[in-house]
């Protein structure tokens, strides 16, 4: 299962980045589907983190070029997700919180980075709209993802850690 939602999140991100190009919708659907797939590891903290470094590695590979930037900050993603995800019950306020405040930090980290890079000019306009599209376009794919994945779930009894 986390395969197919990781396959189906990287072509319907591929689809909005070509069809939406330029405008607000700029989503960040692969690191959705990477938060909301936690849960699906059964304890397997090292497969997780695997998951997380290849899941950026390959999102650099097809969209930015940035070899290892998003596999490492992924990664990064990955543990502080896992720590959350420890700490706090597993239900549908607590992923939409964690969503938001990923997303943030992730836009954050790599604004900075690219900034320090000279790879863009740092203008504060650009970050703050890459966040709210970021937000706007993650939030609705990663509620109706929560409830699908919260179905499956349901139906074909696959555990998920709470």
């Amino acid at each position: 299962m986390v395969i197919i939602v990781s396959l189906f999140s990287f072509v319907l991100e591929f689809l909005i980045n070509y069809f939406f190009h330029g405008t607000k919708f700029v989503g960040l659907i692969i690191f959705s589907s990477l938060i909301l797939l936690e849960p699906y590891f059964k304890n397997d903290s090292r497969n997780f983190f695997i998951f997380c470094f290849l899941l950026g590695f390959i999102y650099d590979f097809a969209y930015t070029g940035f070899y290892f930037m998003n596999a490492g900050l992924f990664l990064l993603i990955g543990f502080i997700v896992s720590y959350i995800n420890r700490i706090t019950p597993n239900n549908l306020i607590v992923s939409i919180l964690e969503l938001l405040f990923m997303i943030v930090f992730y836009r954050f980290l790599s604004f900075s980075f690219l900034c320090l890079n000279g790879v863009i000019v740092a203008d504060m306009g650009v970050f703050f709209r890459s966040i709210y599209s970021s937000i706007i376009v993650s939030l609705f794919y990663g509620l109706v993802l929560y409830f699908v994945l919260y179905l499956l779930s349901l139906r074909f009894n696959i555990r998920r850690i709470n």
